[in-house]
């Protein structure tokens, strides 16, 4: 049987074997809630005692990686000053494919959007901004562990693949400086009040101002919030840098267009944006 033959790991039989596995209790009819690309499965679950918390299972054909090490990384080196979900254990089985299972404390708060993308404005209390300014600002002040990319310079040299436009405008696409980045800030990984950052296993060295880039990018279809986020990151976006990390996930999106519908939509305001900020950046 060839690869493309072969049965996907059914996640699903894999949750439930590690709420057995954990000792953990879920709710009787569970809804699990599947990851974007169908990679992750994830719902609430209970200890014995009662303790409320939150159940995600992956596969892997091997152990390791990024994304198979990422949470792990993050609860080990990322300080209180980045609100996100206390890991409270790992467990890991199989063999080819591998499974993990990764069971965090349940959080008070409800995710921004049920998409990584808007369609209506947030509704968050007036300091939820200045905190996600302020955690994104101490997470760049983590050293990134040795190997771990959002992704690679070879892929920013890309961009005109994507953008044509800029090979046009002859933009310098090398990265002048790296900091680390959550790497998949969107609207589905955040949570209101509290605010909380969620899903921790892409993380790593990205160009500055790449998560605000993000946030900005899966706005866009709601004005209002867009420029609230460029309000709050102007010194950061408004910058040569900030321009090259909004041209990195405008290609990014444009790329993953022509694969699914949730980029299928984002894209005409991607495409939009990108011919402003050419216009407003050129000579």
């Amino acid at each position: 049987m060839t690869s493309s033959q072969e049965k996907k790991p059914d996640l699903e039989q894999a949750w439930q074997h590690a709420v057995a596995a954990l000792d953990l209790v879920a709710p009787p009819g569970v809804t699990l809630h599947r990851g974007v690309g169908g990679r992750t499965l994830s719902g609430p679950v209970a200890t014995v005692e009662g303790f409320l918390c939150w159940l995600r299972v992956m596969s892997a054909p091997t152990p390791g990686g990024k994304v198979w090490e990422g949470a792990g990384l993050a609860a080990e080196l990322i300080g209180d000053g980045v609100p996100r979900p206390c890991l409270l254990s790992e467990y890991t089985w199989g063999e080819g494919p591998v499974f993990q299972a990764l069971l965090w404390e349940r959080l008070s708060g409800t995710v921004v959007s049920a998409t990584p993308d808007l369609t209506v404005p947030v509704k968050v209390e007036p300091g939820w901004w200045g905190g996600l300014r302020q955690a994104l600002d101490a997470l760049h002040e983590v050293p990134t562990p040795e190997g771990r990319q959002v992704f690679s310079q070879a892929f920013v040299h890309r961009i005109p693949d994507h953008i044509p436009e800029t090979a046009e405008t002859g933009i310098d696409t090398t990265v002048r400086k790296w900091v680390t980045a959550h790497g998949d800030l969107h609207w589905a990984n955040l949570t209101d009040n509290p605010l909380s950052i969620i899903d921790w296993e892409g993380w790593g060295a990205a160009p500055a101002g790449y998560d605000a880039a993000v946030l900005h990018a899966y706005a866009l279809p709601v004005a209002e919030i867009a420029a609230k986020v460029r309000q709050v990151f102007a010194d950061v976006l408004d910058t040569d840098d900030g321009h090259l990390a909004h041209l990195i996930i405008c290609a990014e999106i444009i790329q993953a267009s022509e694969r699914d519908e949730l980029h299928a939509r984002l894209a005409p305001y991607v495409k939009r944006f990108v011919s402003e900020l050419l216009t407003s950046t050129s000579p």
